[in-house]
């Protein structure tokens, strides 16, 4: 896929800062990079939980990626480097610059 639509992906997928993708946008990412299939996971919604987890339409359960955990498993899928980091936010961040800086430079 041309590098403008990988670049593209990853401005969007920066926007999911500290947000649950589902699996419709795990697949969506996935093709746009040319990777996958990429297996989401089950979670527990706990919205009453400071740092908890609320997912769409009140749900209960459902099954997705973090957005930074899909960020670095696309990274390592690619093999492209990045630092490793403890915040979600921060590691999302990482891992786009990383996909950014790779896609411009190949792009260049």
């Amino acid at each position: 896929m041309a590098h403008e639509a990988k670049l593209n992906a990853v401005k969007n997928l920066r926007a999911y800062d500290h947000c649950f993708i589902s699996e419709a946008g795990i697949d969506s990412f996935a093709r746009v990079f040319g990777v996958g299939p990429i297996k989401s996971y089950k979670v527990r919604a706990n919205p009453n939980d400071m740092k908890g987890l609320t997912l769409n339409g009140g749900a209960k359960t459902g099954r997705g990626m973090d957005a930074a955990v899909l960020a670095s498993t696309i990274c390592t899928l690619l093999d492209i480097k990045f630092m490793t980091t403890s915040g979600r936010g921060t590691q999302l961040r990482v891992c786009c610059d990383a996909l950014e800086a790779h896609f411009s430079k190949d792009h260049a």
